[in-house]
């Protein structure tokens, strides 16, 4: 998969604006490109502003201009995601390092809050009815796992070429949400 590395303040504060990432998180999710009207319908925005927002994160690489329909002699403009990783540079500290971190911590937070929104969901669907068997929309996983250095790099690897296989869309596949924190907790890591 490509990667757009935002390499400067202004590319930083264009991706980090909060209703450019939730655009880009409905589309992500969605299964078919989206028209401005459609996006503002889910934003709650004008079709203006999201058209502005749309040119911001094209500017990044982020977003492109899928296909145009003419629909009753107007040309509708159908909008996807470029599919490519975002690198924000957390390994580079600088003027936006802060910035950086909250932007992560939002995307952790989002997809913890859409977990338990979907979880709550299930369970009002279900009314308690087995839901240990039936649970199958996910899970919060955190522990420690012990790893030689290849096995480290290899678990990393297998996860991205994973995601990276599965990141398109199609009808029959559903949207899944993660957010995915591996480190080595070495405590001497360096000595």
């Amino acid at each position: 998969m490509d990667k757009v590395k935002l390499s400067t303040k202004k590319e930083l504060e264009i991706y980090m604006n909060p209703v450019r990432q939730n655009l880009l998180r409905i589309l992500e999710r969605s299964k078919l490109p989206m028209t401005p009207k459609q996006l503002s319908l889910k934003l709650d925005i004008s079709p203006s502003s999201v058209q502005h927002h749309i040119k911001k994160l094209e500017s990044l690489g982020v977003i492109k201009l899928d296909h145009t329909e003419v629909i009753n002699g107007i040309t509708a403009r159908y909008y996807s995601p470029t599919y490519v990783n975002v690198q924000i540079g957390l390994d580079h500290p600088d003027d936006t390092h802060m910035q950086k971190e909250i932007l992560v911590q939002e995307q952790i937070a989002k997809t913890y809050d859409g977990f338990l929104t979907q979880k709550k969901k299930f369970i009002e669907h279900y009314n308690d009815e087995d839901l240990e068997s039936r649970w199958g929309l996910g899970d919060i996983l955190a522990g420690v796992i012990h790893l030689e250095p290849e096995e480290g790099k290899e678990l990393l690897k297998l996860i991205m070429d994973f995601l990276d296989a599965h990141a398109v869309p199609s009808a029959k596949k559903s949207p899944w949400e993660y957010a995915l924190i591996l480190y080595n907790a070495e405590e001497d890591l360096f000595e």
